[in-house]
């Protein structure tokens, strides 16, 4: 791992030779982003927490006699890996290609990246997760696990080797947790006075943001011949949720609206914003394919006719997905999974 260079600590003590020189074993998981990745590392005592910036790596180390607790809290989470942007360069590619070669099969490369936006949303919502770790003196989050599958399978790793060094927790870790504190006094999460403070899962910004959404898939499907008032109709609509969602932003940054429907917002930006630009490209494309020497002009109309039903397709199911985490419960989650605080 070069252990030995490029270190920057960021809590306690610095590395040392001796950590260099032991060996590291790689848990389950692994956060890619564009510039950022995260993982964990388990050596002979400690537990090991690598983040890199693509500039810089940072470590934080945890030894297992001191790690109080683990929790996993099931929440939506939206996260675009290197992967997932890799397979969307090859549809992309795959695309302009059959354009040019085989025009009849472009359909069923639209319907792939589809499918695969549909399986996206639904693991993302359904199968996400954040995990956290608790010592005496820190909390920290666990970037890496964001998975379910792969967070229940680094905690299983996780609770041998704690059990090795602290024993097998033998009382009922829920009670146990209403009456041990764990972390600093600052990670309870609690408000003043003892009670909790919790965002709601719906305001009147996220309302009128998969109001725009739902409206706009409608309207779009009814565009395929493209007509001047429709198109401006789904133009205002994208105006409208582009204002809506930073009332969205707002309100999470106030704490007044849950991080999940946040995170759907940027995701449902990211949407918009990616079929826009695509529509330009494949604009600039045929333009140039038929070696038009006139400037070329941005279509008057949103998306090509042959995007438009996926485009419609993407803007329903991120209203409904909308829609559930709406109405999902704001009631306190069941107590979280937790390994450590041995008696």
């Amino acid at each position: 791992m070069g252990l030995g260079h490029g270190v920057f600590p960021a809590e306690g003590e610095g590395l040392t030779l001796a950590d260099a020189r032991q060996r590291y074993r790689k848990l389950p998981g692994r956060r890619r982003g564009i510039v950022s990745s995260a993982s964990l590392w388990t050596g002979a005592d400690h537990l090991l927490s690598v983040r890199s910036d693509r500039f810089q790596e940072q470590y934080k180390r945890f030894y297992f006699r001191d790690i109080q607790a683990i929790v996993i809290t099931r929440v939506p989470r939206y996260l675009v890996s290197t992967r997932a942007l890799a397979a969307g360069a090859l549809l992309l590619i795959a695309l302009l290609f059959l354009r040019l070669r085989a025009p009849g099969l472009m359909n069923w490369v639209w319907l792939s990246l589809a499918v695969l936006t549909a399986v996206w949303i639904y693991v993302s919502a359904a199968h996400s997760c954040t995990c956290r770790l608790y010592t005496a003196v820190s909390r920290e989050d666990l970037p890496s696990l964001y998975r379910t599958w792969t967070a229940r399978q680094a905690l299983a790793e996780l609770e041998r080797r704690i059990a090795q060094v602290q024993g097998t927790f033998t009382e009922s870790w829920a009670e146990a947790a209403d009456f041990r504190p764990l972390g600093p006094e600052v990670a309870s999460g609690r408000a003043p006075g003892g009670r909790r403070v919790a965002a709601r899962s719906r305001t009147l910004a996220s309302d009128i943001f998969l109001a725009s959404l739902a409206a706009d898939a409608v309207v779009v499907m009814w565009n395929i011949p493209a007509k001047p008032l429709l198109t401006g109709l789904s133009a205002g609509f994208t105006a409208l949720q582009l204002v809506s969602a930073i009332w969205i932003f707002v309100q999470h940054y106030r704490g007044i609206l849950r991080s999940a429907m946040q995170r759907l917002a940027m995701v449902a930006l990211l949407f918009i914003g990616g079929a826009m630009y695509a529509q330009e490209f494949f604009d600039a494309f045929e333009a140039a394919r038929k070696q038009t020497q006139r400037p070329v002009v941005v279509s008057s109309h949103a998306l090509p006719a042959r995007i438009r039903p996926v485009y419609s397709a993407g803007l329903t199911l991120l209203a409904i997905v909308g829609v559930v985490l709406s109405f999902k419960s704001t009631e306190p989650e069941p107590p979280p999974v937790i390994t450590g605080q041995t008696g």
